[in-house]
């Protein structure tokens, strides 16, 4: 069915910078297709859902780490009041970065999954991707101490081993940004006033 947002409006909305561009994903009703008779979810719970650690689709906890943004993609009859009722529930359980505390992207198909009355995606920018990087820096760093596996890539036209320390301090450099976004998490925002336009 039609969706009536753009998918160029989830990199507009969701990336507030251009090295943040990693999103967080989740689906609920999470089921596989030799599942789809599982219980229909009540609405609510399925927005609930969406923010627990069991549905992402990484191994992560968004609702312990920042959110800079957040996309919500329903499917079926499901009405706008929805949306918001239960954006306006969930939203003081989760931590928005103090400048984008209305992030919140929504679109609506009508069209429902199959076996299923409605469904939801979430898409969030936040930073519990920290943890992966991290992990990914970690595993990297003692296969490179070691060696192991460049002599593969130092064949490829191009590639030396200068390009293997930068790739390290990229990902140092995104980690740190990520670290510096987590430190702001708790500290009051300030109610700057929105733009007024005189007439």
């Amino acid at each position: 069915g039609s969706l009536n947002m753009d998918l160029n409006e989830i990199t507009m909305n969701l990336v507030p910078f251009p090295r943040l561009h990693y999103l967080v994903s989740s689906l609920t009703p999470l089921y596989t297709l030799a599942d789809v008779n599982i219980p229909t979810r009540r609405l609510d719970q399925m927005f609930t859902d969406a923010f627990s650690k069991d549905h992402q689709l990484m191994h992560a906890d968004p609702k312990r780490n920042l959110y800079l943004a957040c996309a919500l993609m329903v499917r079926g009859n499901v009405q706008i009041s929805d949306l918001r009722r239960n954006i306006e529930r969930l939203k003081p359980s989760l931590q928005f970065i103090s400048w984008n505390q209305d992030g919140w992207k929504t679109s609506l198909c009508s069209i429902p999954p199959v076996g299923h009355t409605h469904s939801l995606l979430a898409l969030a920018n936040n930073t519990c991707v920290k943890s992966t990087f991290t992990d990914l820096k970690d595993r990297f760093v003692k296969l490179y101490k070691k060696k192991a596996h460049i002599h593969h890539y130092l064949h490829v036209d191009g590639m030396e081993q200068s390009c293997f320390t930068e790739a390290n301090n990229s990902l140092s450099s995104l980690i740190e940004e990520y670290n510096q976004l987590d430190a702001t998490k708790g500290l009051a925002s300030t109610n700057v006033p929105r733009l007024s336009i005189a007439m």
